[in-house]
């Protein structure tokens, strides 16, 4: 499709426009005629579209700006200074040499969240180190875990370590990307085999630590990368994977030197790594939007481009009206009172995503936050002219990428993606770049680095080769000349050799010698056998780490190119081989080595002497040889970054055709260079709250004039390896979202939900207050087998254990819950329609097993996932299992707000919980609001499970599943079902009837339920609300309860209110109410001393530094880290005339979080 420029920017002349009025009546099926249109007077798009980068083979010209970006960054820099630091992580970074107890001593400077930074300076380096800090503390811990127990085994492991021994380099790959070196290595600590499609270790991109097997990191550690993991590799029995080493200097080529490699479970480095050199770069550039960012300005203008010219044509978002919105100015003259599809909120998000040069937009779950992305996407589109540079759109998720850019096709089919994993092989998969530059072939542009580039790693390759040689080509001992060569040995004593060899002959040899140095060494010659083993686990399999998705998404922008073959190294391939050496002989010490050694003829060396000289001048050689290895290594690095320059230059001429370019949020900072290539003036960002704050600083490119983040700080956060850093005071997994947010930096809330049903999303109002609920949520479909409970929080005393990988679990819930699973599709639902949601991965496992297990549900599907692979994402109904009951009222991950908000807002038409509520009662405030809103009118917490049956009018709660008593076992055959949930407050004022088994059971196997109301008795008493208490709510006294079995009493008593188990506990949560909303007037009083006059300097004292200190077990029961330190406050309240002063404690609790 070609384009035309548009109007002139002077406006829009409604004549132009008339012939639309009738078209846009129809905009689905118009849409891309009118959108063509717009955007010029050429031919409207056929049917069968045909991409325009396949049709057309614009210039290729060379944009210099790519290379000049990449210039500033391979200048020197100081590299004690944190501009200077390199990529990977250097060895002094993971390693201190000669620890000898667990624990390390650092300085980080703390996070500021309330306010201003200093300086850009001060900003960019406060985030770049706690970063790196995250990034490589994981390794660093497993280090530091080994040196002092170097026989360690990884289930004993405290620090979640992956550790492999008896390691061996086996060859070389010389890719464009670098020379890789390929490893075998042993699983004997972890004593299993592995399912490596679905395992964590070793995903490429992933940071490892290596170590000889005698030294255990005592004085020697060199840190690498995973450079590929081909699955064929790693599947062979001893696998092997390919590793780029951190430096040229840390480069080993020595096949007979046995290591042990760590690595750590926890963090990927990768994700890390290129916002890290991002930040790097933004501290040598202008930084756009920093007065906002950085210095907390909360009234935000228009964009630069906007004021110069603020006419847009807004009919497609009102097509009723184009004539009065052909010509608008937008700062001005905002239509009112026109019909749009948006509701008053979304309107309000618009108007700011078109006007602020920074928009803020928070979307509750539901609320329609994409939605409104798009549409500000195809009104900044359709008023873009024709030089105007590509928008770039980002999402934290590939996931979520791909879900925006699906939308994004309807009305720009044009756009192209960065990075080439998607599950969307209709319309994203073809325009991934990969994909776009196949179907068009470009040359490389004239005067790029490309080729030059490839020539010179193709000559190096060559050179490397011979001088591996004696590595790679002997099939026996090395030849003598290699050591003359090299200086190991002098002429002389060369000389010695050769002409000794062709006076002996060694006895069976013929007349074939092996060779001079195999005749000198004679019967001391002996077999190497440095090479790992194969190994037999039985039939024992490690545990699955991931779910297969987030293992993917993982992986996807940690490769090295993006093409289908992104899991194996192209490029010439080395195999090492040396299998022979000299029999050691402790005997020989090394002094009688180097005296052997001075001696001219080397046949006057005993012959038992000659094993061992013969060992030390192998690696006399190799050292050698690796100094000039590693040379050569240096200049093979700067032009393996000049082949990746030289694509970038190719790449722009396909990304400068696009009008919309898509990446996650990893790729931003991966291609940052290129993007910046392209003086990209708007980038809109989803997903943005739960992306950590530097990944969005590297998106400020210097022609940045309009950044849109779209997200909700109330739900997931960004992802932090070290859980210390994400809180009080480092702050780091606080995102730029939600800074800017808490600092009253303006921006628009969505209002109107359109995913939950009422009686479902009620339980949000603790975190968001009142959503409103769009016409559509109001008329769905009730969960059939439940008679119109459609929310329901199981409670129960199922006490939680540990699975071999400390993951939380809980057999007696998952039982339950696997039960309900299977009764729910009984009665008519798919296995499809059911999400089953967990915050334990362990516990996640579990399920998935239980449900493949079930015997009705064979062959079936099922979608069971962590909350935190479940962001973005809904279904019709969910099934949460909460886990978490024990004696000490630890809930772990369930006191994360942000997690809570994103497990409880997922279901569409009912929402299932199991769990102890008891306890979350009590551990949990958030969670005490939660279950007393279910528990209101009408009352959907208790002890018993309602199941209801149609055909015999009947309702009944049961109040265990066991693995006699699921729910499929109670009838026949779905038909005779007796199922259905009923509301306990009714349960408490009706007549029950007497307690009925199974027809198809004994008594004593039996399962526990009762069978009540035929019909719907009325309600007696209305729940009181919350409000008029002083202390915790309680449900009015009932009448008395006549006639109730001894087994319901438990829901009788959770149902009046006696749920925990005495006052004394009641008026402890009374009183942390209380001491909550006492915090909660501090904040706000603190808040507007602090922001009462914009006008007003916020002093910030950024005097102070935080102490790291890491304790590690000493084998007696182990901890992770602690970080230490005196906490100051971040402000000194300001003293305006309407909030006096305030003490410095006051001021520190402004952001507990």
């Amino acid at each position: 499709m070609t384009r035309k420029a548009p109007a002139p920017r002077g406006g829009f002349r409604p004549d132009d426009y008339g012939s639309r009025l009738r078209e846009n009546r129809d905009e689905d099926q118009n849409m891309n005629e009118n959108l063509n249109e717009r955007f010029g007077r050429g031919k409207a798009i056929r049917n069968s579209y045909t991409p325009r980068a396949l049709t057309a083979r614009p210039s290729v010209t060379l944009n210099l700006s790519i290379r000049e970006y990449a210039k500033i960054a391979g200048q020197p820099a100081d590299v004690s200074h944190w501009t200077g630091f390199r990529e990977i992580p250097s060895p002094s970074e993971v390693f201190d040499e000669g620890r000898t107890q667990h624990g390390t001593t650092l300085e980080l400077t703390e996070n500021t969240v309330v306010g201003p930074y200093i300086s850009k300076e001060e900003y960019l380096e406060a985030h770049y180190r706690l970063l790196r800090e995250d990034a490589v503390a994981p390794l660093r811990d497993v280090v530091s875990e080994i040196q002092v127990y170097p026989y360690l085994m990884e289930k004993d492991s405290d620090n979640s370590a992956y550790i492999y021994e008896k390691v061996f380099i086996t060859g070389l790959t010389f890719a464009n990307a670098g020379i890789a070196a390929r490893v075998t290595f042993s699983l004997r600590r972890i004593g299993k085999k592995v399912n490596w499609e679905q395992s964590k270790r070793l995903l490429t991109g992933a940071v490892l630590a290596l170590t000889p097997a005698k030294d255990m990191f005592a004085s020697i550690c060199r840190v690498a990368m995973v450079a590929a993991r081909p699955l064929t590799g790693l599947e062979q029995n001893p696998p092997q994977v390919d590793i780029f080493f951190g430096g040229a200097d840390e480069c080993e080529i020595d096949p007979q030197q046995e290591w042990v490699m760590v690595e750590s479970r926890n963090g990927f480095y990768e994700g890390s790594r290129h916002t890290l050199h991002g930040l790097q770069m933004l501290s040598r550039e202008t930084f756009p939007l920093s007065e906002h960012i950085v210095d907390i300005e909360r009234e935000i203008p228009p964009p630069q481009y906007l004021e110069q010219q603020s006419l847009k044509n807004l009919s497609s978002l009102f097509p009723t009206a184009i004539n009065e919105v052909l010509n608008v100015n937008i700062l001005e003259d905002w239509p009112a009172n026109l019909p749009s599809n948006l509701d008053d909120s979304q309107m309000d998000a618009l108007k700011r995503i078109l006007a602020k040069r920074l928009a803020i937009v928070q979307g509750p779950p539901g609320t329609g936050k994409t939605h409104v992305s798009v549409i500000a996407l195809r009104l900044l589109l359709e008023n873009m002219s024709a030089k105007d540079p590509p928008i770039i759109i980002s999402a934290h998720t590939n996931h979520a990428l791909d879900q925006l850019l699906r939308h994004v096709a309807k009305f720009e089919p044009d756009f192209i993606r960065l990075g080439a994993w998607t599950k969307d092989t209709e319309v994203i998969k073809p325009r991934t770049l990969y994909e776009v530059k196949d179907a068009v072939k470009h040359n490389n542009p004239a005067g790029g680095l490309r080729n030059p580039a490839l020539a010179r790693l193709k000559q190096l390759a060559k050179e490397m080769t011979l001088l591996l040689a004696p590595l790679t080509q002997e099939k026996e001992l090395l030849k003598s000349k290699p050591f003359e060569q090299y200086k190991v040995i002098s002429y002389d004593q060369y000389d010695s050799l050769v002409k000794g060899g062709k006076e002996w002959i060694r006895a069976g040899a013929g007349d074939d010698p092996l060779g001079d140095i195999a005749t000198w060494l004679g019967d001391e010659r002996v077999e190497a056998k440095y090479r790992t083993m194969p190994e037999d686990f039985g039939i024992e399999v490690e545990e699955v780490d991931l779910e297969y998705e987030q293992l993917k998404e993982i992986e996807a922008e940690s490769k090295l190119v993006d093409d289908e073959d992104r899991d194996s190294l192209r490029g010439l391939r080395l195999v090492f081989n040396e299998p022979f050496t000299g029999r050691q002989s402790t005997a020989v010490t090394e002094e009688t080595i180097r005296s052997e050694m001075k001696k001219r003829d080397l046949w006057d060396i005993p012959s038992e002497h000659r094993g061992p000289v013969y060992r030390h001048m192998q690696q006399a050689l190799k050292a050698a040889i690796t100094k000039k290895f590693r040379e050569l290594a240096r200049q093979y690095a700067a032009a393996s970054q000049d082949a990746k320059i030289g694509i970038w230059e190719l790449d722009y001429n396909y990304l400068k055709q696009a009008k919309v370019i898509g990446m996650t949020t990893t790729g931003l900072s991966k291609y940052r260079g290129l993007i910046q290539g392209l003086n990209p003036k708007v980038v809109l960002i989803e997903e943005a709250a739960e992306t950590l704050e530097a990944s969005v600083s590297v998106a400020c490119f210097k022609s940045l004039e309009h950044l849109i983040l779209v997200g909700d700080h109330q739900q997931l956060r960004g992802h932090c390896n070290d859980q210390e850093l994400s809180g009080k005071p480092y702050y780091l997994g606080i995102s730029m979202f939600e800074r800017l947010v808490r600092n009253k930096v303006e921006f628009s809330q969505l209002k109107r939900q359109r995913r939950m049903i009422p009686e479902i999303r009620r339980a949000l109002k603790p975190i968001y207050g009142e959503l409103e609920d769009h016409p559509s949520v109001l008329d769905r479909l009730s969960i059939p087998g439940m008679g119109g409970v459609n929310s329901y929080f199981f409670t129960h005393k199922g006490r939680e254990t540990t699975d071999i990988q400390m993951s939380k679990v809980n057999h007696e819930e998952a039982d339950f819950l696997v039960g309900f699973f299977s009764y729910l599709v009984l009665n008519g639902m798919t296995p499809g329609e059911i999400t089953v949601l967990t915050f334990y991965n362990g516990q996640r496992k579990l399920i998935l097993r239980k449900l493949r297990e079930h015997r009705h549900l064979q062959e079936a599907r099922f979608n069971v996932v962590t909350v935190d692979s479940y962001q973005g994402e809904e279904n019709d109904v969910v099934l949460l299992s909460l886990v978490r009951s024990n004696v000490r009222g630890n809930i772990g991950f369930l006191e994360v707000e942000n997690r809570v908000c994103v497990a409880i807002s997922r279901a569409r038409r009912g929402f299932y919980l199991f769990g102890d509520a008891p306890n979350l009662c009590k551990s949990s405030m958030l969670w005490w609001h939660i279950i007393q809103t279910m528990a209101k009118d009408p009352c959907r917490v208790g002890f018993y499970l309602h199941l209801a049956c149609k055909k015999h009018n009947e309702k009944t709660f049961i109040k265990k599943f066991g693995s006699a008593h699921c729910a499929a076992t109670l009838t026949r055959s779905p038909e005779d079902t007796h199922a259905a949930p009923f509301s306990y407050a009714e349960a408490a004022t009706g007549s029950f009837k007497k307690i009925k088994t199974s027809p198809y059971k004994s008594q004593a196997e039996a399962p526990i339920y009762t069978t009540v109301f035929n019909g719907s008795p009325k309600r007696n008493r209305m729940l009181r609300d919350s409000s008029q208490f002083s202390g915790s709510p309680q449900l009015e006294d009932r009448q008395p309860y006549r006639d109730i079995p001894h087994d319901t009493q438990p829901y009788v008593d959770y149902a009046a209110g006696r749920h925990v188990e005495s006052d004394k506990a009641l008026a402890a949560l009374g009183e942390r109410e209380a001491a909550e909303a006492r915090g909660k007037q501090l904040d706000e009083e603190n808040f507007a001393a602090l922001f009462s006059d914009q006008s007003d300097a916020v002093l910030v004292d950024k005097t102070k530094k935080m102490t790291l200190v890491r304790t590690i077990s000493n084998g007696n029961g182990g901890s992770r880290g602690v970080w230490t330190g005196t906490y100051k406050p971040t402000y000194e309240p300001s003293s305006s005339k309407d909030a006096g002063p305030k003490k410095k404690e006051e001021a520190s609790h402004l952001l507990d979080l």
